[in-house]
């Protein structure tokens, strides 16, 4: 198998045979261009000064993404709380509606309580001072020793 000499022109870079006055694709008139050796070695079309700010632009682009896929996690997550907070609430109104249709909870003194109650919790919030937590370490201690 022999290959043909050719030569490219230099408008459309098709590949013309050698001793072709004319390209064959284009009709450009063809020029035989001897390049010197200094254009022949390949010369790094950007400075290290670029290449370094490609790096980090490429660096901050992942971040990024990385960034908002937590994000779109973090939005997921507070709607399927929001959705479990409202049935938690739809149920706590429910089980009082047939506590007090049986006359078991007084709805007045219960929603005078939990108003109470959410008083004490933002007046600690206000102090700066967390309400005691239980520790679960004490309630295993208290399990096992019993």
């Amino acid at each position: 198998m022999q290959h043909a000499i050719s030569h490219y022109c230099q408008k459309c870079r098709a590949a013309n045979p050698l001793g072709q006055e004319y390209c064959l694709r284009c009709g450009t008139r063809l020029m035989l261009v001897v390049q010197p050796p200094s254009v022949r070695v390949d010369v790094p079309s950007t400075t290290p000064q670029e290449e370094h700010l490609l790096e980090r632009m490429t660096m901050l682009e992942n971040t990024l993404a990385r960034l908002a896929e937590r994000l779109e996690q973090g939005l997921k997550l507070l709607l399927r709380h929001s959705e479990t907070a409202y049935s938690n609430h739809a149920l706590v109104k429910s089980l009082i509606e047939i506590l007090n249709e049986c006359g078991v909870v007084d709805n007045g003194k219960l929603e005078s309580m939990w108003r109470a109650e959410c008083q004490k919790l933002k007046d600690t919030e206000k102090s700066g001072s967390r309400p005691p937590k239980k520790s679960r370490k004490l309630k295993r201690k208290a399990t096992t020793s019993s």
